[in-house]
C-alpha cells in the first residue's frame, strides 16, 4: 500500500459557539464537536458518542436532547455497564407479571418510559452478546415486546448511545455485533480528551468553580499563573471529571496553588476509596483507571519497557496499547 500526500485541502466545519448545553470550549477540537452536535440536535438521527472516561459523553447526550424538538419529553438513561446482564433486558424492554421469579407486577421498560423523548444508552459497549440482537430488533422495528408478553408495543424514541471502548475494534474481535454497531453509529461523535484541548483549561476551571458556588476562590485560582501552569502540565487521564474532582479538593485547602493535581497511583496497595456517597459510575470509572494504569505499569516493568512485547503479552493490538498508555498518563 502506498500513501501519497495530495494537494487537496479539507475544510473542517467549526461552530461559532463556545458552549453547547452543558459543554464549554473554545478550542478547535471542541468547536468541531459542537458543529456535529448542532446537526444532531436538529434531527432525530441515532448518535453514538465515543471518547475516554470523563470527557463528558453523558453531558453531550443530554445537551443534544435539550436542544432538540424532543426537549420537553423524557430523557431516560440506562447505564449498560452498571446493571447485571440478567436484569438489563427487563430494564430496557420491561416485563409482564409472572414473567420470571420476582416479577410480581407488570413493568414498563426504558423504551416505553422514554416515549416521545430520548433514550440514552450509556456504556453500550458493555452490552452482552446475547442481548445485542434484541436491541437491534427494537431499533429497526421501533417496537418492543416485554419479557413474558405476546404483544408488541410501538415506541417513538430517539436513541443516543455512548461508550469508552473502541467499538470498531470490538467488532473486529467479535465482541460486538457489526450490524448493531452500524445501527447505533449513524452519526458518530468523538469527544476529545482534555489533553487534546488543553487551551480550554482556563474556561473549564472558571465554569467548574462557578458551578461549585465558590466566587472567592474562583478569582484567586483563575489569576494564579502558577496554578494554571501546574494544571497544564498534568496528563489528565481522567479528563474533565478528574479536573472537577481536583478543583473540589483544591477548594478545601488553605493554599490551592500548592496542591498537586492528583493522578492514579502506581501503588497497588493504595486503591481508590469506596465512597458510597458518590454515584456508582464515578467510583467504577475511578477503579477502572486505577486497574488499567497499575496493570500497564506492572506489565511494562516485567517486559523491560518493550512496548511491542508488552502489547503481545497483554493480547491486544500495539496501537490500542499506545492509546491505553496515553489515557493512563504513561509516557512511551
Amino acid at each position: 500500500i502506498k500513501f501519497t500526500l495530495s494537494g487537496d485541502k479539507l475544510r473542517i466545519p467549526l461552530s461559532a459557539r463556545s458552549r453547547f448545553g452543558g459543554l464549554v470550549g473554545r478550542s478547535p477540537a471542541m468547536r468541531k464537536v459542537f458543529a456535529v452536535l448542532e446537526r444532531a440536535a436538529a434531527s432525530d438521527v441515532t448518535v453514538l458518542i465515543a471518547g475516554e472516561t470523563g470527557t463528558g459523553k453523558d453531558v453531550a447526550a443530554e445537551s443534544i436532547h435539550a436542544e432538540s424538538a424532543r426537549a420537553k419529553k423524557p430523557f431516560v438513561v440506562v447505564d449498560c455497564g452498571a446493571i447485571a446482564p440478567n436484569l438489563l433486558e427487563s430494564e430496557l424492554f420491561g416485563h409482564e407479571k409472572g414473567a420470571f421469579t420476582g416479577a410480581r407486577t407488570t413493568r414498563s421498560g426504558a423504551f416505553e418510559s422514554a416515549a416521545g423523548g430520548t433514550l440514552f444508552l450509556d456504556e453500550v459497549g458493555e452490552l452482552a452478546l446475547d442481548l445485542q440482537p434484541k436491541l437491534l430488533r427494537v431499533l429497526e422495528q421501533r417496537e418492543v415486546r416485554r419479557i413474558g408478553g405476546d404483544q408488541t408495543i410501538p415506541v417513538d424514541v430517539r436513541v443516543i448511545s455512548a461508550t469508552h471502548r473502541n467499538l470498531p475494534e470490538e467488532v473486529n474481535s467479535r465482541r460486538f455485533r457489526a450490524d448493531l454497531y452500524y445501527r447505533l453509529a449513524v452519526l458518530p461523535v468523538h469527544m476529545p480528551s482534555l489533553r487534546e484541548r488543553i487551551e480550554d483549561l482556563p474556561l473549564l476551571v472558571e465554569e467548574l468553580i462557578g458551578n461549585m458556588g465558590a466566587p472567592g476562590a474562583r478569582s484567586f485560582l483563575l489569576t494564579s499563573s502558577e496554578f494554571l501552569a501546574t494544571l497544564k502540565g498534568h496528563p489528565w487521564p481522567g479528563n474533565v471529571r478528574e479536573l472537577r474532582n481536583h478543583l473540589e479538593r483544591c477548594l478545601t485547602t488553605d493554599d490551592p496553588t500548592s496542591f498537586e493535581p492528583a493522578g492514579v497511583s502506581f501503588d497497588a496497595a493504595s486503591p481508590p476509596a469506596i465512597d458510597v456517597a458518590r454515584p456508582l459510575k464515578q467510583v467504577r470509572d475511578e477503579w477502572m483507571r486505577f486497574v488499567e494504569r497499575s496493570y500497564l505499569h506492572e506489565l511494562l516493568t516485567r517486559n523491560g519497557h518493550n512496548l511491542s512485547q508488552a502489547a503481545r503479552a497483554a493480547g491486544i493490538d500495539r496501537i490500542y496499547f499506545y492509546k491505553l498508555m496515553a489515557r493512563c498518563g504513561l509516557k512511551r
